[in-house]
């Protein structure tokens, strides 16, 4: 066979005990002349799903991959963009678990179809299981996917295909990747869209409008066939008919009179088909009867699901591969070495590792004022760093008002100017603290496709963290209490202020009011009104701003064409506002740069002390101070403290260097991150002891890197992350003494450092997360990409 070089099965799996050991087995006995191998991702499955994967893995002829995801990360297109993302293969071949290969044949006799070099995609034709209901063979007999004959499918003429109504297109669109295969080459051009259902009709109608050719293959045959009952049909079809109105502009019944329309004409004909195949007096009725409950829950089904208003555009192949991002955040190396910006900077050189052009718009901080020599304020410097083009925007944040902490017109000015020079395809916010919420709509409005990565808590919460500065955690808005925590700082009276909140728009209305009124007769009288009403105006302004804030941010962040959640719980936060759509709304986890993460064999204390570890920085809602308090007097343990650790100059730091226990708390100090093994092999157990919900912290995933255990906070993406009594333990968050109890735990139980260190999670590398985010990027911008000279030879005959 020479149709393609190399093939890469894959494979979603959930919950596919039924039929997984039969697909195993068929795929492991196909005769392929190139190589080929199997890559498997399975999304929470809590049946015997993963032990038969594990047990097919161990004897499988080819490489077999396998991956765990958590179920939220479960999308039809996204799973399988993501499997092929992961695999090498030429020719992508498709696979649900479920459908079982007919022959040791099937995978050459669909790869064949690739031969001619005018086929992107082709599908297989399902065939009925053996046992399955005499109704599911009835109704499967009208179905396309079917169907016993050849099909190869092209473009009609334009002017032809521009006279197709809505159904003749569905019927030419007809792909199934249930079995299907689909060029690597093509798909990083046209990865499968977001959707609920309908994925694969949508590659097929972008293939076809490209000029591709799609074939349905009778001879490569899969059993596949489900005994669906009334209510499970319904659901299904109802799904599917949103589907054809929402992305074919196909309504599937047009009312409910023709639903029933319909049922009735099927009841006739189904009968007679049930008779023709021998039934007769009540097990014909009975088979009759049924069949009719089966159409008129489909047809219903079909007529609720068309009702719906959405339209959403076509989707296209893109002219190259190679895309031009745009990067932006609120700081960038060297100036700032956070998470955020240390991510964004190993992301955008992953990008460019793979061809793309990439660059980046930070906001700076200058030290020296203009005055002084330093840059002038929202005017452009072109930088390099790392092999990035790096555009930074000095704002030396001198807000004339609150509203210009989340809305800035000069920022936007200078990213407008920024895009119209670089013209991205796509534009990855990674923050917007320090710039303006609105540049998501300024990157719309120019044409660019718009991601957006949520790090924490900004747009919820003016203070980012949903923490005050009293140590109080806000589980919710604060109402007029989110003014007073920010503008007043008198912490005391937030609850009481919260509380006030319906009564405050009356207040600032009658205080707009009194600042309009005409100048007083006299003059003195006039100064004293005017202090007055410059302060009535400061302070009904400010809460205007705070008024708007949600709407303008949430607003904003909600418009961009992806939103991505780090955490599971930062996803579900922001989910609550009501402001998002949780379909664009996705979770996906950092990748981490690797490759200097090897962990070192860890050689026990001398003493046999237990040794913990703290590592990031000493800030008060780290929640430090909790963890020296924990280890105080407790028998058996050190504690080693690596952060930049200066007593001298900054109060916190000398708290707790007051409450540290000189015999078993050490201050470390900084540490250049090339030597975090080293580090580590010094810590047997990590304690992430933080205040606040944090999101995914990064130093979490290093400790799993580096095969050591970690004590954490129960609360935010901390508790996600580590799972009690797996790879940690969760203590009471700020809570010394249940924490202390959580560590002598370690002192008491020598073989818990062992147990919870068997089985760590696989965390996700830079690479795997660049090549996530290629896709993401590809099919969203595949989603606005300009027309092809066919596309627009149909959308000339349409006119």
């Amino acid at each position: 066979m020479t149709a393609v070089a190399s093939i890469s099965v894959l494979l979603p799996t959930f919950q596919g005990e039924a039929f997984l050991e039969r697909v195993l087995a068929a795929l492991a006995a196909q005769r392929v002349g190139v190589p080929w191998d199997l890559h498997v991702v399975d999304s929470g499955s809590t049946d015997r799903t993963l032990e038969l994967l594990a047990a097919a893995r161990g004897r499988f002829p080819v490489p077999f991959e396998l991956e765990r995801i958590h179920s939220l990360e479960f999308d039809h297109g996204d799973t399988r963009n993501r499997l092929a993302a992961r695999s090498s293969g030429e020719l992508l071949v498709f696979l649900t678990q479920d459908a079982i290969p007919s022959s040791p044949d099937w995978l050459a006799t669909l790869a064949r179809n690739f031969e001619d070099p005018a086929v992107a995609a082709a599908y297989c034709r399902n065939v009925p299981r053996p046992d399955a209901a005499r109704l599911t063979k009835l109704l499967s007999a009208s179905d396309l996917g079917y169907a016993a004959e050849r099909r190869e499918v092209r473009m009609p003429p334009p002017a032809e295909y521009a006279r197709l109504d809505a159904h003749q297109k569905r019927v030419l669109y007809n792909f199934n990747d249930v079995a299907s295969a689909v060029r690597r080459s093509v798909w990083e051009r046209h990865p499968f869209p977001r959707t609920e259902f309908g994925e694969d009709l949508l590659l097929a109608r972008a293939l076809l409008e490209a000029g591709h050719t799609v074939v349905y293959d009778a001879a490569a045959t899969v059993e596949h066939s489900h005994d669906y009952g009334a209510a499970e049909l319904a659901k299904r079809a109802e799904i599917d008919a949103r589907f054809n109105a929402e992305w074919l502009d196909r309504i599937c019944v047009a009312s409910e009179k023709d639903a029933r329309v319909l049922e009735e004409r099927c009841a006739a004909t189904d009968r007679a088909a049930l008779a023709a195949q021998g039934l007769g007096g009540a097990e014909l009725d009975t088979e009759a009867a049924r069949a009719r409950e089966l159409r008129g829950a489909l047809f219903h089904a079909l007529w609720r699901g068309g009702r719906s208003t959405v339209r959403h555009p076509k989707t296209r192949v893109l002219a190259s591969k190679e895309l031009s991002v745009l990067l932006v955040a609120h700081g960038f190396p060297p100036e700032t070495l956070a998470g955020t910006e240390v991510y964004t900077q190993t992301l955008g050189r992953e990008l460019l590792r793979r061809g793309h052009q990439v660059t980046v718009l930070a906001r700076s901080a200058p030290k020296r004022s203009v005055a002084e020599g330093g840059p002038e304020e929202f005017v452009l410097q072109r930088d390099e760093y790392d092999g990035l083009t790096v555009w930074r925007l000095p704002h030396r944040l001198d807000h004339q008002s609150l509203r210009e902490s989340y809305a800035h017109p000069r920022v936007e000015a200078a990213f407008r100017e920024l895009v119209q020079r670089v013209r991205p395809d796509v534009v990855h916010f990674q923050h917007l603290l320090h710039l303006s919420a609105r540049l998501v709509d300024v990157a719309r409005e120019a044409g660019a496709a718009t991601v957006l990565t949520l790090n924490d808590y900004w747009g919820l919460c003016a203070r980012v963290q949903l923490v005050r500065p009293d140590h109080v955690r806000c589980d919710n808005g604060q109402g007029l209490g989110c003014l007073v925590c920010v503008k007043h700082k008198d912490y005391a009276t937030i609850e009481r202020a919260k509380g006030l909140y319906p009564f405050a728009a009356p207040l600032v209305r009658a205080a707009e009011l009194v600042i309009s009124l005409p100048k007083a007769p006299s003059v003195k009288l006039e100064r004293i009104l005017h202090k007055r009403r410059v302060k009535l105006g400061r302070w009904a302004r400010a809460y205007r701003d705070m008024q708007d804030r949600p709407e303008l941010v949430l607003g904003s962040m909600a418009r961009a064409d992806l939103v991505i959640g780090p955490s599971r719980f930062l996803r579900e936060k922001y989910l609550a506002s009501g402001r998002f759509d949780a379909r664009r709304f996705v979770y996906s986890d950092y990748g981490m740069v690797t490759e200097h993460l090897r962990a070192l064999a860890k050689t026990r204390a001398a003493d046999g002390a237990v040794r913990f570890g703290y590592v990031g920085s000493l800030v008060w809602y780290k929640g430090v101070d909790v963890l020296v308090r924990a280890v105080r007097g407790l028998a058996g343990a050190k504690l080693a403290v690596f952060g930049s650790f200066d007593p001298a100059k900054d109060e916190y730091h000398a708290e707790l260097a007051r409450l540290a226990d000189p015999e078993r708390v050490t201050f470390r100090g900084r540490f250049e991150n090339s030597k975090l093994a080293e580090v580590y092999r010094e810590i047997d157990v990590l304690v992430v002891p933080s205040v606040w919900f944090e999101n995914s912290p990064l130093t979490i995933h290093e400790a799993f890197l580096l095969r050591t255990p970690v004590v954490t906070s129960d609360i935010g993406g901390m508790k996600e992350l580590v799972r009690d009594g797996v790879d940690g333990l969760h203590f009471r968050v700020g809570d010394a003494d249940d924490l202390r109890a959580k560590l002598a735990r370690f002192t008491t139980e020598p073989e818990l450092v062992a147990r919870l260190s068997q089985d760590f999670p696989r965390i996700k590398t830079i690479a795997e997360d660049a090549a996530d985010m290629e896709w993401r990027y590809r099919a969203l911008v595949a989603a606005r990409a300009p027309s092809s000279p066919v596309h627009r030879d149909v959308e000339k005959a349409s006119r």
